[in-house]
């Protein structure tokens, strides 16, 4: 696995996954509340569950334990198996989004490889958030960001 920070606003980071690509897109969208990290999530109370609409346009979304749900991202691409690409609402105040939210936005691809799949994850424009954007660079690109959700990703395959 590797993480870098390229650009100042664009964070990548990468991982070897002993399963197709079929598979690792599959459950990177339509399993994520397998792998999400728990702790995770911008509303009040606990994390029930948290998805995304299979098809462009769609909802990136949580629901807490008190049966609210929140939109916190839009499908921009999705391309089985290969890119899957949403915008990240989620500002530096890592509150619930205004429905006007700039955002930035995390490409994932899925390449064959001989033994799996590599995914790789670009999580860029992060200064769309504005004054602060460089906390959500930090929130995101530190180990228990992205770096710590493929390695989730990686355990549910």
């Amino acid at each position: 696995m590797s993480t870098q920070t390229h650009d100042a606003a664009e964070v990548r980071t990468s991982i070897e996954v002993a399963a197709t690509p079929e598979h690792a897109f599959e459950v990177f969208t339509a399993g994520m509340d397998r792998w999400w990290t728990r702790s995770h999530h911008v509303q009040s109370g606990e994390l029930k569950e948290i998805g995304a609409d299979p098809f462009v346009g769609g909802r990136m979304w949580e629901e807490n334990d008190a049966g609210e749900v929140c939109t916190w991202g839009r499908v921009l691409v999705w391309d089985p198996p290969g890119v899957f690409a949403f915008s990240w609402l989620i500002g530096p105040d890592w509150q619930v989004p205004a429905p006007d939210a700039e955002g930035s936005v995390v490409t994932v691809t899925f390449t064959p490889t001989g033994t799996g799949t590599r995914v790789d994850l670009v999580h860029d424009r992060l200064d769309a958030h504005g004054p602060g954007w460089e906390n959500v660079r930090a929130g995101v690109g530190s180990d228990g960001g992205w770096p710590a959700g493929l390695r989730q990703l990686a355990a549910a395959l």
